[in-house]
């Protein structure tokens, strides 16, 4: 190392010499000079964090505790984290990303992935995915439009058809604007399900959108029959958002639109978080089998503890579908009510999804069409109260407390 530079001090927290021992060779390589104080999980629990730290490395196999409490201890102790993290293994990646990382690194990792991610880690201090630009909370501010975040942690829940349904009913019930936005890191579906040209998505967007650019925006947004104004997700799996560019993007979106609907596949879990510090309303889909009922537990108890303000609404799809669980035990043992019970019907749900027309529009009478309708009845109402004149801009979330599960746990 040259006389006069600084080395800067990195906190490991790794239980397996072999990691460690990859970990360093890494840093070592780096151009910048880092120096590495380890330690393992259960002495960070017993000692704490160093007081000269900025930066921690958290390994994914720690013996003590759990890597996503690690994470948001050294996140309350104001350490930018990084976390080593098995992209295959969903539930670990939403605890630590809720716990409050700064930055991700999939294993097995290159050198340069890792000087990265410590680099932007550093730069961005302790402010953390859920954060916006200037490290504080997105605000909810009256003016914008009303954010509705649809989700699920488990694939294959019906989420994008209950996104692509939802968004049309609110554009046909109310002389609203409304747009839908398709977050997925790979190739979406929306284009399928709305009869829509994949033509311009999402990716047109990246290399020369800045945040107020509304004609550029309005130029890549896709437009569905009933009005209905579609920002597609990339077409390849090699395109990936930033959390700064997706802050742009939805400011921009918040501006133009009175509502947006936002179609967050499960693949686009890292902007997750994100998505939830933003969204006014977090509608979480599952359907009554146990892996569907197991991650919904674990991504209410993970929003419960990083973001309490927000209560995730339940919509239960495919109700009464063949040996699911009975909706009474599914409210009891989330102990949340259910915002939404959407009847099983896979002959109408398979002929929408081919045909490219949502059941709302095609089978308006339906049970599958008069639930989502009935949401979204809901959903236009709570945004009219919430532009009520005189409202105070701190009083934002109060009219939505009723669709966002506040008061009703237990």
């Amino acid at each position: 190392m040259s006389s006069g530079v600084t080395a800067l001090p990195i906190l490991l927290v790794c239980d397996k010499s072999e990691t460690c021992e990859r970990i360093a060779s890494a840093l070592l390589s780096a151009v910048a000079f880092y120096r590495i104080e380890r330690v393992t999980s259960a002495e960070l629990t017993q000692n704490g964090a160093g007081q000269r730290m900025q930066v921690a490395i958290v390994d994914q196999d720690l013996k003590a505790t759990r890597q996503a409490e690690v994470v948001q201890q050294l996140s309350h102790a104001g350490l930018a984290t990084v976390a080593l993290v098995d992209s295959r293994d969903v539930q670990a990646l939403q605890e630590v990303v809720l716990a409050g990382v700064t930055a991700l690194v999939a294993t097995p990792f290159g050198d340069a992935e890792l000087w990265q991610a410590v680099d932007s880690a550093l730069a961005n201090g302790s402010r953390t995915l859920t954060q916006d630009a200037s490290g504080a909370d997105q605000p909810r501010g009256r003016g914008q439009a009303i954010v509705v975040a649809v989700h699920s942690p488990k694939g294959g829940t019906g989420v994008s058809v209950i996104a692509a349904n939802l968004a049309v009913a609110l554009q046909e019930q109310t002389a609203r604007r409304v747009a839908l936005l398709e977050l997925a890191e790979g190739p979406g579906s929306m284009s399928i399900l709305l009869n829509l040209p994949a033509d311009r998505t999402l990716g047109d967007l990246l290399a020369r959108f800045d945040a107020g650019d509304v004609e550029l925006m309005d130029g890549v947004m896709a437009r569905h029959a009933s009005g209905l104004r579609v920002l597609l997700a990339p077409p390849t799996a090699g395109v990936r958002l930033g959390a700064d560019v997706l802050q742009d993007i939805t400011s921009c979106l918040r501006q133009m639109y009175d509502l947006l609907v936002i179609d967050l596949h499960t693949s686009a879990r890292v902007l997750v978080p994100a998505i939830v510090a933003q969204a006014h309303v977090v509608m979480l889909v599952m359907i009554p089998e146990m892996p569907a009922l197991h991650h919904a537990r674990v991504f209410m108890q993970g929003l419960g503890s990083s973001h309490p303000e927000v209560r995730a609404n339940l919509l239960l799809n495919r109700v009464n579908m063949p040996s699911g669980i009975p909706v009474d035990a599914i409210r009891r043992h989330l102990k949340v009510a259910i915002a939404a019970e959407v009847p099983d019907d896979p002959g109408l749900v398979a002929a929408s999804v081919n045909r490219g027309v949502p059941f709302v529009s095609s089978h308006p009478r339906s049970g599958a069409a008069r639930a989502v309708c009935k949401l979204a009845a809901d959903l236009a109402a709570e945004a009219a109260a919430c532009e009520a004149p005189g409202m105070p801009v701190s009083s934002i979330l109060s009219p939505l407390q009723r669709l966002t599960g506040a008061g009703r746990r237990g």
